[in-house]
């Protein structure tokens, strides 16, 4: 290959030197050096600069880079578990745009409004051998959660506030009547067993209604039950001819009563002894017996097609009809009992939509049955009066 003499008059490129990993090299070294120097030379300030923030600005600044739900948790740590279940009932959280709503400390917010349960507990007094209680306060929030604000859990809040609004329900719609300020007075006797507490005198002072409804204990009567100051029954009674009891002790659930971890209670429970006759109200046939027995007991279906209504007994002690069997209204069908899953003797009485299950009836409240309420006769009038007297006089002791 011939190369040329000379290089006279040839024009040739000068090729670049310059390599990328040169310059990833330089910016690295920059980078160190600028770190450096503010560490050793700016880390001082820096820190003095935080600590002039006050407090309160650094908290804020915090919170702003949490989200919104881990400041409410975080709000709710900080609070000692007794008293952050009462706070966050109570208070609003606002949300992040209010320096004065953020708190990530033990101490309370300013703006938060805590009410406070006004109540009074007496000491253990008498009835006769009978050791009682009585409660006076008045209302906040609910009154589940009043009562549970001056009663533990442990020592039975739910199921004395349970007792209450069951035995109120008779007055008025306790979910749309209450208000806060309303004051009730009780006297009450803890028992053995599930139900707890047995209610011996409620005096309930409405602000809606503008009075003061009063339920008094009493056992003179053949079956106990609760009069107002009157003599009258606070309580319904089905007509005998269409009860499914005769008798019994007391009504001790209706239908919509909370069951924990069950929702609401899809029918009347009867407290009564074991083999207490059981009866069917209306004529139909039996469509089934002892079905799910590990939860019912033994039980029985009765279908009432002129009705438009299913009947179910539950907790039976004796089944007395078998499927197919027609049925008169009044007719001896099963004795109670304590079967399946219950804690104590009781018929459980059901009224189902006949072609909807789902659609639960309160038997006094329904078309389906016929009601009235017993009055204190005259016989017993006197006897009546001594027993509020009693009760009275409890009250003004505590």
């Amino acid at each position: 290959m011939d190369f040329p003499s000379s290089l006279q008059n040839q024009q040739i490129g000068i090729k670049s030197k310059f390599s990328p990993h040169f310059g990833f090299l330089l910016l690295f070294a920059i980078s160190v050096s600028l770190n450096f120097y503010f560490l050793f030379f700016h880390g001082k300030n820096s820190v003095e600069t935080v600590k002039a923030i006050p407090q309160e600005e650094v908290s804020l600044e915090i919170a702003k880079a949490i989200p919104q739900e881990e400041v409410s948790l975080k709000v709710a740590k900080a609070i000692p578990e007794e008293e952050g279940s009462f706070n966050l009932v109570e208070s609003k959280v606002e949300g992040l745009n209010s320096e004065k709503n953020i708190f990530l400390d033990k101490t309370v917010p300013p703006t938060t409004k805590i009410q406070q349960v006004s109540f009074s507990i007496s000491d253990d007094k008498k009835i006769g051998d009978t050791v009682v209680q009585s409660l006076e306060f008045k209302v906040r929030n609910s009154l589940n959660f009043t009562v549970c604000k001056i009663i533990s859990r442990k020592e039975g809040c739910a199921a004395l506030s349970a007792h209450l609004g069951r035995l109120m329900s008779w007055f008025f719609d306790i979910n749309r009547s209450i208000r806060n300020g309303d004051a009730m007075k009780v006297i009450y006797q803890a028992q053995d067993g599930p139900e707890q507490f047995k209610i011996l005198n409620l005096s309930y002072k409405s602000q809606r209604f503008g009075k003061t409804f009063v339920a008094n204990f009493f056992d003179g009567l053949g079956q106990p039950g609760y009069f107002d100051l009157d003599g009258n029954e606070i309580a319904r009674r089905i007509e005998e001819s269409q009860s499914p009891m005769r008798t019994y002790t007391a009504i001790t659930s209706l239908p919509g009563d909370f069951r924990k971890g069950l929702g609401g209670h899809s029918g009347t429970d009867f407290k009564a002894p074991v083999g207490t006759p059981v009866y069917s109200g209306f004529k139909g046939k039996v469509t089934r017996v002892n079905w799910n027995v590990r939860a019912n007991g033994y039980c029985v279906e009765i279908d009432h097609p002129q009705k438009g209504i299913k009947t179910l007994y539950l907790h039976l002690s004796k089944v007395l009809v078998k499927p197919g069997q027609t049925i008169k209204g009044g007719q001896k069908i099963a004795e109670s009992g304590n079967t399946g899953r219950t804690f104590a003797p009781h018929l459980h009485y059901e009224i189902q939509h006949r072609k909807n299950r789902d659609r639960i009836y309160n038997p006094f409240k329904s078309k389906h049955h016929k009601h009235y309420a017993r009055k204190i006769t005259v016989d017993r009038l006197e006897q009546f009066k001594k027993t509020v007297k009693v009760y009275n006089s409890l009250l003004k002791q505590s």
